[in-house]
């Protein structure tokens, strides 16, 4: 039989049906519901988008982005890059396809973009934002190191990094040595120059390191783990160095207050420490926290406590990167949660964003899927 499921026009005792919600009201609840969908799945948003027009509007209009950027605050970790390598590792379902360059290695990541390393006969810099494919080359500086670590970084000041990707950058070289002196160059994308950096290391100091080490932007000054700690004041473009808390292979990490930390791995024990001042102003390292990593991994990742090392820090967050015997376990030191995202365990580069669908990639899911988008 014939069965009308259309609601009645009318209620009983001649009642008429309440008048349906303005259209300004509707609009208003579905951005309340679009702003709940957690940024670490973008697939949410996507597939939201793709539903109808009045839904894409809603998501790709300028003033909802930057809502629901502000609501969330924290950039979610999408993928990684693994050190000395072009290819990035997505965390959630959906990403944007990437274009896969051989010659290019992964030095850095940091306020939506993302630094490699072109092998070649120039030896340029690439700076990319991995959601749109926009990249800007970056020449070499006048004295090309063999062996070094870059960072790359927003040059805009007071900026909160949430949508800065296509803004003017800086990119700061530190050289693992050279001839026992401790140099530094800083590039700028709005003079398109270099600028050689000035050093308090001792020319005698000794330190090693292979490329590509991490980075950690802390306040105004970017710090280097190294053999030692290299910290870069951007403000007065100098460099100086300092002893890590230990000698255990760990990662420079951000603590609470926003204070530079450090977190490394013995046995299955997780030490986590801070640098601050002593009772006469000296600064040092002070343990901060110790944890048991038996009660963030699964025991398949715990059966040899040898490979447990920290590879990976995603900035901003307390969020680490373990290799294990098995993979790369993400752990989100606030939640108390983890969960394994690659089967690799070569020292990581986090890359954090936002990834709300435009109306480019909802019209591309939408042609995809044909009788959507009515």
């Amino acid at each position: 039989s014939n069965l009308n499921f259309s609601p009645p026009k009318t209620l009983a005792r001649g009642r008429s049906m309440p008048p349906p919600p303005p259209s300004m009201l509707m609009e208003e609840l579905l951005e309340e519901v679009f702003f709940r969908l957690l940024p670490d799945e973008p697939a949410w948003l996507v597939r939201a988008s793709a539903v109808c027009k009045p839904w894409r509007s809603i998501l790709a209009d300028p003033v909802f982005r930057r809502r629901y950027r502000e609501f969330h605050g924290t950039p979610p970790v999408l993928g990684l890059f693994e050190k000395l390598s072009p290819r990035l590792v997505p965390i959630p379902a959906f990403f944007p396809a990437q274009t896969y360059h051989p010659d290019w290695a992964a030095m850095d990541c940091r306020h939506g973009r993302a630094l490699f390393c072109q092998f070649g006969e120039t030896r340029d810099l690439i700076v990319l934002d991995p959601l749109t494919g926009r990249q800007c080359q970056v020449p070499s500086p006048p004295h090309y190191p063999v062996y070094f670590s870059a960072a790359v970084l927003c040059a805009a000041q007071g900026c909160d990094h949430h949508n800065c990707q296509a803004g003017h950058f800086r990119v700061v070289m530190c050289p693992s040595k050279l001839e026992g002196v401790t140099l530094g160059w800083m590039y700028s994308s709005e003079t398109r120059l270099w600028t050689e950096l000035t050093s308090d290391i001792h020319p005698t100091a000794d330190y090693y390191s292979v490329s590509a080490m991490p980075s950690i932007l802390v306040g105004d000054a970017l710090y280097f783990n190294v053999d030692a700690v290299i910290e870069c004041q951007l403000g007065t473009l100098c460099f100086s160095m300092f002893e890590k808390p230990t000698d255990d292979n760990g990662t420079l990490m951000m603590v609470e207050d926003d204070v530079l930390g450090f977190a490394a791995v013995v046995d299955v024990t997780l030490t986590l420490w801070s640098r601050e001042a002593g009772p006469e102003g000296a600064m040092g390292w002070i343990k901060l926290r110790v944890i048991d990593l038996k009660t963030l991994l699964p025991n398949v990742a715990l059966f040899i406590p040898s490979a447990l090392v920290i590879n990976g820090y995603a900035e901003g967050t307390q969020v680490i990167f373990v290799r294990t015997s098995v993979g790369c376990y993400m752990v989100d030191l606030k939640l108390g949660r983890s969960r394994k995202v690659s089967y690799h365990g070569r020292k990581s580069f986090p890359y954090t964003s936002f990834y709300i669908p435009d109306s480019c990639t909802s019209a591309a899911m939408e042609a995809a899927s044909p009788g959507q988008g009515q």
